[in-house]
């Protein structure tokens, strides 16, 4: 199994592919859903605890607990460079994402046949056999290190849909997307070859297990006004999942792609609850896979972030079975890694956060929600029966009833409108001959099978579902353009001590600062630029600026690439300080005894990190046997100070959080110099703490030792017995 302080073998995966299968095929759920225990907490929406990952910042005042919500948690990665991807995806996984979705690279739902090799992506990766086959290795090395299956999901539509299907259920793909009301609307292919292809495609779907998700969410992506579309999404819902049946997929592995159809500043859960609820529903027998909405998305982080968290509340409120995540920085460029892993963990923090909501609030059952929900289903019902008034779904497109901007009944005449003699790939579909036999498994459709034979591949020895080493393998197709060329240019920052920042690709020397500027917006936009410039930054561009007041100023970020690489090797890292064993650091104490005194320095109120360090309920310093004098918050230096010579204490504990004008600083500088003035700084140990306080920082001032973020009181206390045993050697 990989070892979690080892990175992922790119080149190891790619080796022996031809020859590598899948460990599983099918979705997986989480398991062990519902009641939970994490630590001293009871969960009521949780699921079984992962092997290895990394838990939320908070954590480390919980005991470390990760709990992991209910639902599966979905991320979307797709870079361009899947070699690049897989090593995200572990990032992903360990943060606890278990439904990976891959897009395609731009363009590909209009190739009429598969892509073969590695090339490199625009706008999403080529899903080529290799890709997939080596995204699953990977996945199923990842998987078995935190401990949960991962579900490897792309898209089943365009023109090769039935192709890519096929290819899917070879390959171990655990779920894809499959609506031939996607390739119809937004991809302007054909309606009859659309259909015709979606049941090919659907039953061999069904056959390996794989749980659909539809793409009625496009509707409101594209509409002018996303929040109007809401009936038109309730019929494309039920004509996907009414196809997929009658094909012969079970109800379970049926999802529905639904999105919260606004986001502030509108009152978007007066107007997205409703909808929610009224999905959920009529559709009580399907799956819900909870998209976060990305129509209303710009380039500020924090924005989408809350938009999100809204919607995470309605998943709480009704029900999700696939929470998707959407990262906070899609609105000004494709995703980055760590924003991925952000969008992971609001959805994490979020559902875990609520976890039992319904318990203690619950939805009214009358007034404006349910008066809504009614309103929102008829309105549904009325737009589904006009569709059979004008003679079906293919006229009804070509009267371009989908995605107008109207609520309906009203009509904008801004919809899409296809014809069903036009389109991509018009014309492909001709009727199968009587004698028509394919002697494949899965295959829809008529079948003329010789008399006697019940398993079509027994014709021919086996197919490649029932025989998976009959399935041909194409490396690569182009030598310039593919993964082993791409390795090559990365290979000595992936194998030698040098480093460089990165947010998409190995080596893209990408970095992003924050800037404020005290003048108008357009100003600051180029002025923010030349800062980067003469930072060092190579292609400097603005990605994100808001404006805090016309004239008093602007927030702008910018990203661009640095040029030079560092080597770690050559970097002076202090060691981190050996921490004593709880039972030297008590026969130390024993032998001596230790009195400490402590205070929250300044005119500062904070007391809770101090209070941690030293109690003793908090497994602080006193534990060990120190006696604390506390004279806690606000306390002014000169009152420390004294306390600690009438106190005859051994140290000196200074707590200092406010940073404002460096006054943490001065605060530290002050108590040494105090206890210079008293004669007692060389009998005293004398420590300061604080979230801005770092060693360096308060040695500067004169203090022995400073202690920052997530200090304990063995890290301290192990730190006072090193130190007197110092000072002791001295002055014997």
């Amino acid at each position: 199994m990989l070892e979690k302080n080892e990175k992922l073998n790119i080149e190891e995966i790619l080796k022996d592919l031809e020859n590598y299968r899948p460990k599983r095929r099918g979705w997986h759920w989480r398991e062990e859903q519902g009641n939970q225990v994490y630590g001293e907490f009871e969960y009521h929406q949780a699921s079984k605890p992962l092997k290895n990952s990394c838990p939320l910042p908070a954590a480390k005042s919980f005991g470390y607990i990760d709990p992991q919500p209910d639902c599966v948690i979905t991320t979307e990665i797709a870079s361009g460079r899947f070699e690049d991807d897989i090593r995200r995806m572990r990032m992903a996984a360990w943060h606890g994402a278990d439904h990976i979705m891959v897009i395609r690279t731009a363009g590909q739902s209009h190739y009429d046949g598969l892509i073969e090799g590695t090339p490199e992506g625009v706008g999403g990766v080529p899903i080529s056999r290799k890709q997939v086959r080596a995204t699953r290795k990977a996945l199923d090395i990842i998987e078995e290190e935190v401990g949960r299956p991962i579900n490897f999901h792309s898209y089943v539509s365009g023109v090769a849909g039935p192709d890519i299907a096929v290819m899917f259920a070879e390959e171990g793909v655990n779920g894809a997307h499959q609506d031939p009301q996607y390739n119809v609307l937004y991809r302007n292919i054909n309606m009859v070859r659309s259909f015709v292809d979606a049941a090919v495609a659907k039953k061999i779907m069904a056959f390996a297990d794989m749980v659909q998700i539809d793409g009625a969410h496009n509707a409101n992506a594209t509409a002018m006004k996303g929040y109007k579309v809401m009936p038109e999404l309730m019929v494309q819902h039920a004509i996907n999942c009414a196809y997929s049946k009658m094909v012969g997929m079970k109800p379970q592995n049926i999802a529905l792609s639904t999105v919260p159809p606004t986001a502030p500043p509108a009152p978007c859960l007066r107007i997205d609850l409703p909808y929610a609820v009224a999905l959920r529903q009529l559709f009580k027998d399907y799956k819900m896979r909870a998209q976060m909405n990305t129509k209303y998305m710009e380039s500020c982080t924090r924005e989408a972030t809350v938009t999100h968290v809204l919607n995470l509340l309605i998943s709480r409120l009704t029900r999700a079975d696939i929470q998707s995540t959407i990262t906070p920085d899609e609105g000004r460029n494709v995703p980055w890694h760590y924003n991925n892993i952000h969008a992971i963990n609001t959805a994490k923090q979020a559902l875990i956060g609520m976890d039992g909501l319904l318990e203690m609030v619950e939805l009214k059952k009358d007034g404006y929600l349910v008066d809504k929900v009614r309103e929102l289903k008829e309105r549904a019902v009325l737009f589904m029966e006009e569709i059979l008034e004008v003679g079906g779904y293919f006229k009804a497109v070509e009267m371009g009833f989908f995605v107008d901007s109207g609520m309906y009944p009203e009509r904008n005449g801004d919809g899409i409108a296809r014809q069903i003699n036009g389109g991509i790939g018009v014309g492909t579909v001709v009727e199968r001959d009587k004698d028509y036999m394919a002697p494949v498994c899965e295959h829809f459709g008529y079948n003329n099978l010789p008399e006697g034979i019940e398993k079509a591949c027994d014709l021919i020895d086996g197919c490649t579902f029932c025989k998976p080493e009959k399935i041909v393998f194409i490396d690569e197709l182009d030598e310039n353009d593919n993964v082993n060329r791409r390795l090559k240019e990365t290979e000595n920052l992936r194998h030698s001590t040098e480093i460089k920042p990165e947010v998409e690709w190995c080596g893209d020397g990408i970095v992003a600062t924050t800037i404020f500027l005290p003048v108008e917006e357009r100003v600051a936009e180029f002025a923010a630029m030349e800062i980067g410039k003469k930072m060092g930054l190579e292609d400097v561009v603005v990605i994100h600026k808001q404006v805090m007041q016309p004239a008093e100023g602007t927030l702008v970020e910018i990203k661009g690439r640095v040029p030079f690489t560092i080597d770690v090797s050559k970097l002076e890292i202090p060691k981190k300080p050996e921490v004593l064993s709880d039972e030297e650091i008590r026969k130390d104490i024993e032998r001596k005894p230790m009195k400490v005194v402590a205070a929250t320095v300044g005119e500062d109120e904070h007391s809770v990190g101090l209070r941690e360090v030293i109690d003793i309920k908090h497994g602080g310093i006193e534990k060990y046997g120190i006696e604390c004098l506390y004279l806690g918050t606000s306390c002014p230096v000169e009152k420390l100070v004294d306390a600690a010579i009438e106190f005859n204490a051994d140290a000196i504990l200074a707590s200092t959080i406010i940073t404002h004008n460096d006054v943490h600083i001065k605060n530290m500088k002050k108590i040494h110099e105090l206890c210079i003035e008293k004669g007692v700084r060389d009998k005293l140990i004398v420590c300061a703490g604080g979230t801005q306080v770092t060693d360096e920082i308060a040695k500067s001032a004169g203090m022995d030792a400073g202690f920052g973020r997530g200090t304990k009181g063995n890290d301290v206390a192990s730190f006072l017995v090193k130190r007197r045993r110092e000072m002791e050697n001295y002055e014997g």
